[in-house]
């Protein structure tokens, strides 16, 4: 399937990029996402999602496969594979960053994630509207520049919860009806 995102941040373009380059920023800014090592470009990884009282683990492994910086476009792509079941997850994901004057800069996100065996059978419609404000949460830390989220805990808490996302979705469908 294949999600787009598209955020204006409060930062300048160069402070973006530089952050975007950083594999392990890139993993405190994501929910339920750690980077455990970096060398060069590659980088090993793990992420934690919820769903209801289940908590699954993917391990994973990826590169930072292209990057020019001029045209302010990047591309990121992993692999990984539930710790404890069979499901398997592919992601690539292309950065395109434009700025918008001196300390505003426009990011676009395109995401091509395919599951293969995951415990879940969503649509790219549902998926992309869930992922909404997890990749608004994630490109608003990719922006700030005085401080970073700390590192996981070892509890549940910094999962991905994709029951509360799922939540939240079908919450703004209700919200969004007006009674007659």
């Amino acid at each position: 399937m294949r999600l787009h995102h598209d955020q204006e941040l409060e930062a300048p373009v160069d402070a973006v990029w530089s952050h975007f380059m950083d594999l392990k920023r890139i993993g405190r800014c994501f929910p339920g996402a750690a980077v455990t090592k970096v060398d060069g470009d590659d980088f090993v990884g793990e992420i934690r999602a919820k769903l209801g009282p289940l908590s699954m683990y993917f391990d994973g492994t990826g590169a930072m496969t292209e990057r020019d910086e001029q045209a302010g476009h990047a591309r990121l792509a992993a692999t990984g594979h539930e710790r404890h079941g069979l499901g398997k997850a592919r992601i690539d994901i292309t950065l395109a960053l434009e700025p918008l004057g001196d300390d505003r800069t426009r990011a676009r996100l395109a995401t091509d994630l395919v599951f293969l065996g995951f415990p879940m059978d969503f649509g790219t419609g549902l998926v992309q509207r869930a992922s909404d404000p997890l990749i608004e949460r994630f490109l608003t830390c990719m922006a700030v520049t005085d401080r970073l989220p700390a590192e996981e805990s070892e509890d549940d808490a910094g999962a991905l919860d994709l029951v509360r996302s799922a939540g939240d979705l079908l919450g703004s469908f209700r919200r969004g009806r007006k009674r007659s």
